[in-house]
């Protein structure tokens, strides 16, 4: 049994984020990861020369100033790893059947586009934008996060935006400002990214998704696995212990340490733990129910997971320049009503085109990143697909195991994927130099997410705040959450969150040694 100060539970964003800051900090670290390569969703994968990213699309706050920057300093990777700016004046463009709109870089740019693309809505832009304006001015209160019931009640008072909006989905804060179909329609837009339509999605979440954006989308040089490498070759340079192909099967705590075992049959001891893992699997596969208290029963009871997505990673010698493609995303709607949308992926029949999709291509964020071959270009296609999806019958089937009719199924959908893409790339389904298709089962097996679930638990307004681990702590004193099952799903979010889970873990260090400082 090998004894370290902190076990950190998965490789994704937040858990190598809080591997390299207990370093850091000057904790011994070990990192398991189930998978033979770290990373999660910031792991690509290579095939036929073509090198395709799972999850890491576009970024933002990566400006002078901003906080995925400062994140980036403060882990000391600022230098590592170089991002190339994505159009500023269009980086996203969203198709609906008569207009499109394409959002741009800096908030009052935006704010006058769409105000010129419904000039008789100039005041509901307005009002839209107040209401964002007053919720970041109380996510960045200089008295900080209320820590007692009066410091909350303080807050409140100080922020009645919070008290109207914490329980509120995006489309009730909509119905608010406007009922005209176009402007919810464009305003509705970037709810893809928080996985849910505008009926279902957090207020909160949706707002901060758009202004995560507004000083501009970044893509890192290289690719996903350049961010991701960045923070390997920073723990392997501060000797932090890190083994892949370890499953974590059980966390139990004796004498008062934590041991950790793997389905390999290790046996590890360590102070703390920090978990990276899906927290409803963390909480009902992994976690010694003797250990966890009520409260968290009960969160774990409650909670939901997010839907999953189906993919299409393509390479071919398109030259989707003159298609029309540059390196801005396109997001598609085939109706105004982004919720119609939505609900036609879940009902949508085998040949019935996909009424919501997007399409990205590390090639043209990335033009000398080596993504594809000389000549050649990948792209990926993504659309959502419920979580009542049609490839549940073979869920808890291990992986290229599940048969023919399950890869007929895959590969029905995903060409049907790429001929409803084809109204922007024409052509496309005839210049396949290589395909590979990915099902939220594919998901579920790669990065161990709950059910093939993209965003950790759902985002929406009951998911949000205290509905997740927000604080990073479970009720197990040296037992610490981070990932998307924290403060939200997302890059930033799950890196925030493992910097906070180390800082906490070495307090409590710190306190259990008896020493002050930051050296455990």
């Amino acid at each position: 049994m090998s004894d370290v100060d902190a076990i950190v539970v998965g490789s994704g964003a937040g858990g190598l984020s809080a591997a390299l800051r207990l370093r850091q900090l000057g904790a011994s670290v070990l990192l398991l990861e189930a998978m033979p390569s770290f990373g999660g969703y910031m792991n690509p994968f290579t095939r036929n020369g073509y090198t395709f990213d799972t999850g890491v699309h576009y970024l933002g706050k990566l400006g002078p100033g901003g906080s995925f920057r400062q994140l980036l300093e403060l882990l000391e990777l600022d230098q590592a790893v170089q991002f190339a700016e994505i159009n500023p004046h269009g980086f996203d463009r969203y198709l609906f059947p008569d207009f499109e709109l394409q959002i741009c870089k800096g908030r009052q740019l935006y704010r006058e586009r769409l105000q010129a693309l419904f000039p008789e809505e100039k005041k509901a832009v307005q009002a839209y934008f107040n209401v964002i304006e007053r919720l970041l001015s109380a996510f960045s209160d200089p008295h900080g996060p209320p820590k007692t019931f009066f410091d909350r009640i303080r807050y409140i008072f100080r922020h009645p935006v919070l008290m109207k909006y914490h329980r509120a989905t995006y489309q009730k804060l909509l119905d608010g400002i406007t009922r005209n179909p176009r402007l919810l329609a464009a305003l509705s837009a970037h709810c893809g990214n928080s996985g849910l339509p505008p009926s279902q999605a957090s207020a909160f979440v949706c707002l901060m998704l758009l202004d995560h954006y507004m000083e501009g989308a970044f893509y890192p040089k290289g690719g996903s696995g350049a961010l991701r490498d960045a923070f390997v070759d920073a723990l392997t340079r501060k000797k932090a212990v890190l083994r892949n192909r370890m499953p974590v099967t059980a966390i139990a705590r004796k004498q008062g340490r934590f041991v950790v075992s793997t389905a390999n049959g290790d046996t590890f001891s360590a102070k703390t733990v920090i978990s990276n893992a899906d927290p409803l699997i963390a909480f009902r596969q992994i976690i010694d129910p003797d250990i966890i208290p009520r409260a968290a029963k009960k969160k774990i009871a409650r909670m939901r997971p997010s839907a999953g997505a189906f993919y299409a990673f393509i390479g071919t010698s398109l030259d989707l320049a003159a298609a029309g493609m540059t390196d801005a995303n396109i997001i598609h709607f085939a109706h105004h009503d982004v919720d119609r949308c939505f609900a036609s992926i879940s009902a949508r029949g085998a040949a019935d085109p996909f009424a919501y999709f997007f399409i990205t291509s590390p090639s043209l964020k990335d033009p000398h990143g080596r993504h594809a071959p000389d000549g050649q270009h990948c792209l990926e296609i993504i659309s959502g697909l419920g979580n009542d999806h049609a490839f549940k019958p073979w869920a808890g089937i291990a992986s290229r195991k599940r048969g023919d009719a399950y890869n007929r199924l895959k590969e029905e959908t995903g060409l049907h994927l790429i001929r409803s893409a084809e109204r922007y790339i024409p052509g496309l389904s005839r210049n396949l130099d290589f395909v590979e298709f990915a099902t939220p089962l594919s998901n579920a097996y790669w990065v161990n997410s709950f059910e093939g679930g993209n965003f950790g638990p759902d985002q929406t307004p009951d998911q949000f705040g205290p509905g997740r681990f927000l604080d990073c702590t479970t009720g197990i004193e040296g037992l610490f959450i981070a990932g998307a099952g924290a403060i939200s799903g997302g890059v930033l979010s799950c890196m925030a969150s493992g910097v906070w889970a180390a800082q906490q873990a070495v307090e409590l260090l710190n306190r259990l040694e008896g020493r002050k400082g930051d050296k455990p």
